[in-house]
């Protein structure tokens, strides 16, 4: 997969991890004690999707059939903080 970019300043860069959506949700949600957040639809193919747990965030983008991609991922998101 080439670049893909959006809105203008997100560029992401393949190759990434990839498989089912529900293999990925399931692993996010048990492994990492991750929950999905609102999803971003950036076009008729690609939706953005963060998930959020105590102690890291995933970021995986959704294809159309399914594919789920994970972009990026870390530690300490905290909403909380200014």
């Amino acid at each position: 997969m080439g670049p893909i970019i959006l809105a203008g300043s997100l560029i992401i860069l393949g190759p990434h991890f990839c498989l089912d959506r529900a293999l990925i949700d399931n692993s996010l949600r048990t492994e990492y004690k991750e929950e999905p957040q609102e999803p971003i639809k950036v076009d008729d193919k690609l939706v953005l999707q963060f998930y959020r747990g105590p102690k890291s965030w995933t970021l995986v983008f959704i294809e159309p059939d399914g594919t789920t991609c994970i972009v990026n991922a870390g530690q300490g998101w905290d909403l909380n903080k200014s």
